[in-house]
């Protein structure tokens, strides 16, 4: 999957969902910055999620977007909405 703009700002978001979630603090993440290795296993995660929903959306029997980018872009157009 190419990572265009939306779907890299869709990975970042779902990343920054992984390593703080909503019922932790600011120690969470930097606990989960400090570990090695552990942003390549998060940016991976993240990653694959994406993918997978892409995926999912892309198999919806009235699915109206072309591209990735368009389904990237739906979801955190939701996501700024719910904010």
């Amino acid at each position: 999957m190419t990572q265009t703009p939306n779907i890299q700002k869709l990975i970042t978001h779902k990343m920054a969902l992984i390593m703080c979630p909503a019922d932790a603090g600011i120690g969470a993440a930097l606990n989960s910055l400090a570990k090695a290795g552990n942003i390549g296993a998060v940016c991976r995660e993240a990653t694959a999620w994406v993918e997978s929903v892409i995926a999912l959306v892309k198999t919806a029997p009235d699915n109206p977007y072309q591209s990735d980018d368009e389904i990237a872009g739906a979801i955190l157009k939701v996501l700024q909405e719910r904010k």
